[in-house]
């Protein structure tokens, strides 16, 4: 947990970290009576949870991350547990102990994968604990998630703020380069390269970065630029076609 605070806090410049705190903070800012729901949505790799991390660590927010088998019950067991709450045994009263928690502790919640809050009944919930605490909540789903939550309009009526997470930057790109290249210098051609490979996405940058950083070290490289790279490949490639012939 401590490496993932230091990380979410080395990641705050980051363009979709900065704009989900800035989402969180003009949810705690708003005026009385306004609904506090805010989406934060885009594609896969985005940097998304970068965002939820930094948040956790700065606002003192409560992160949940939801699994695709999770029921209404197993949410809020895991709620509970982050408000230092035994639950009780049966959902209504769960719902009940939740509220009044997350409203005496005040905390923002943030919930990610949230795509799969639509399944069983857990939107409703995540409904219900807004309108009973009045605490901020942001829900961090895929690009589809604002259009899903469409067709649910009790609940997409009280979303206040709706921010589409951006594809990475030359300027995020040398912050995460700092991070998870660390102790490399890493000219600005081979990083802008390995963005436009990546197509902006985080998650493969930093699974790029770190390649760069332990083949610097294997070449006794302190700075590494794209020519120093020539013809070295990538260990994240395409998915290989089926192999045919092997088995008799």
């Amino acid at each position: 947990m401590k490496q993932t605070l230091e990380i979410g806090k080395s990641l705050q410049p980051l363009t979709n970290v900065a704009k989900m705190a800035a989402m969180v903070t003009e949810l705690q800012n708003r005026v009385f009576g306004m609904p506090g729901l805010g989406v934060f949505f885009g594609y896969p790799g985005y940097g998304k949870t970068f965002g939820a991390i930094f948040c956790a660590s700065a606002f003192d927010v409560i992160h949940i991350s939801i699994q695709g088998d999770w029921t209404k019950k197993t949410f809020l067991e895991r709620l509970l547990l982050e408000l230092g709450i035994a639950p009780k045994r049966v959902v209504p009263d769960m719902v009940l102990q939740a509220c009044e928690g997350l409203a005496l502790d005040g905390r923002t919640l943030i919930i990610d994968e949230a795509d799969y809050a639509f399944r069983r009944g857990v939107l409703e919930l995540i409904r219900d604990l807004h309108d009973g605490s009045n605490i901020p909540v942001v829900m961090i789903g895929m690009e589809e998630f604002p259009h899903k939550l469409k067709k649910f309009e009790l609940i997409d009526s009280r979303v206040m703020l709706r921010e589409a997470a951006q594809p990475a930057t030359m300027k995020d790109a040398r912050m995460l380069a700092g991070v998870y290249a660390e102790g490399i210098e890493v000219a600005d051609d081979l990083l802008h390269a390995i963005l436009e490979r990546n197509t902006g996405n985080v998650r493969r940058m930093v699974t790029d970065l770190a390649q760069v950083k332990s083949e610097a070290s294997k070449l006794g490289l302190s700075n590494i630029t794209k020519e120093d790279w020539g013809d070295m490949e990538f260990r994240r490639k395409d998915a290989p076609r089926p192999r045919v012939g092997l088995l008799k």
